[in-house]
C-alpha cells in the first residue's frame, strides 16, 4: 500500500501533486465551480473529478463503521449502485443553499478573499483520495468547511461529527488546521479552528487503504468497529479533592529543590573531568568514561 507522506506546511499554490510517478510543484488555478444561483451542489465537473476517489464526506462512513453505509459505499465504488441522491434531504439542501452566504460572511468578518470554492483536490500521494473544498483561506493556509445545523447541540458535538471530513481535507491539502464555520439555527456563523490530529489521520488512512484494497479485489469489506473522533483537550480540572494527586504533589514539591541541586552538582562534577581522564573519584562518588567518551556519575561503593 502507498505510504502516507509527512505533513509539509505550504501554501495551496505550492501544493505537491503526483505527476507521472514523480512529484512536482503545481500552480493552483484560481477558478471556482458553482451552480446556478446560490446553490452549491456538486456539478458534473466536480462529480467527474470525484469519480472513483474516496472523498472527505465518504470517508466518514468508514470511521462510523456503519455496516449498511460501508456496504453501500463499496457497491458505489464497484459500480453496482449510484452515489446516493440527496436532492430531497432537507438539511443537506439547506446547508447547500446557505453555503455561499456562510463563505461570504467569513470573508467579511476575516477580511480575506477565499479561494478554491467548490474545487476538488487530489491527495498528493494517493491517486484514489480527494477532497472537495467549500473554500480555502489563503491567509491561514487552511480549508474552510461550512455547516448549517439546528442549533440544539453544543459546538463540541458538531466538531466531533465532522472530524473525519475535516481531517481528510487537511491531509489532502497538507494543512495543519481547518476553519469550521457553523450557522446554528438563524444565528451568525461561529468559526472554530480545528487542528490536524496525526494519530487519528493515520487510523483513518489505514482504514481507507483497506477499503480501497477490498474494492480493487472485489472483496466485501469485513464489519469494522467505529473509531471515535480525536479528543481536543479543553477541560480545566480542579484536583484539590483528589488525595492521590495531593500526595504526589507534596512529594514533588518536597524533592524539587533537591533534584535541581543534584542536577547542578552533577554538571559541576563532570565539568571537572579532563579529556584525558578515564576515571575520577573522591568523597564517595566516581565518574567513569565509556568507550564512546560519555561520562557516568555513580555513588562509589
Amino acid at each position: 500500500m502507498t505510504k502516507l507522506m509527512p505533513h509539509v506546511p505550504m501554501t495551496l499554490l505550492q501544493i505537491v501533486q503526483k505527476d507521472g510517478g514523480g512529484l512536482s510543484a503545481a500552480v493552483h488555478p484560481p477558478t471556482e465551480t458553482r451552480t446556478e444561483g446560490h446553490q452549491m451542489s456538486l456539478t458534473a465537473e466536480q462529480q467527474a473529478k470525484r469519480a472513483g476517489k474516496l472523498t472527505a464526506s465518504r470517508v466518514a462512513v468508514l470511521m462510523k463503521g456503519d455496516p449498511a453505509g460501508v456496504l453501500r459505499l463499496y457497491r458505489e465504488f464497484i459500480g453496482e449502485e449510484q452515489e446516493e441522491n440527496l436532492d430531497h434531504v432537507w438539511p443537506v439542501q439547506l446547508g447547500s443553499w446557505t453555503e455561499k452566504l456562510n463563505l461570504d460572511w467569513y470573508e467579511r468578518k476575516n477580511n480575506v478573499v477565499l479561494e478554491s470554492r467548490g474545487e476538488v483536490y487530489r491527495h498528493p500521494g494517493l491517486e484514489w483520495a480527494a477532497a472537495t473544498l467549500d473554500g480555502w483561506d489563503p491567509n491561514l493556509n487552511c480549508p474552510v468547511e461550512c455547516k448549517h445545523v439546528g442549533g440544539r447541540e453544543p459546538m463540541e458535538t458538531i466538531i466531533d461529527r465532522y472530524q473525519p471530513q475535516m481531517q481528510w481535507q487537511m491531509d489532502c491539502t497538507r494543512a495543519t488546521q481547518c476553519a469550521l464555520s457553523v450557522i446554528m439555527g438563524a444565528n451568525e456563523p461561529i468559526v472554530e479552528y480545528v487542528p490536524c490530529n496525526e494519530p487519528y489521520t493515520k487510523l483513518m488512512f489505514e482504514r481507507a487503504e483497506h477499503f480501497m484494497m477490498c474494492v480493487d479485489m472485489r472483496m466485501l469489506p469485513v464489519e469494522i468497529a467505529p473509531i471515535g473522533p480525536p479528543i481536543i483537550p479543553k477541560t480545566v480540572r480542579d484536583m484539590n479533592t483528589n488525595n492521590h494527586w495531593a500526595h504526589q504533589a507534596i512529594e514533588w514539591l518536597t524533592t524539587k529543590d533537591a533534584s535541581d541541586r543534584c542536577d547542578d552538582a552533577q554538571k559541576a562534577l563532570k565539568a571537572m573531568v579532563q579529556p584525558e581522564d578515564l576515571k575520577c573519584f573522591g568523597h564517595g562518588v566516581r565518574i567513569t568514561r565509556d568507550r564512546a567518551g560519555r561520562l557516568s556519575l555513580r555513588k562509589d561503593e
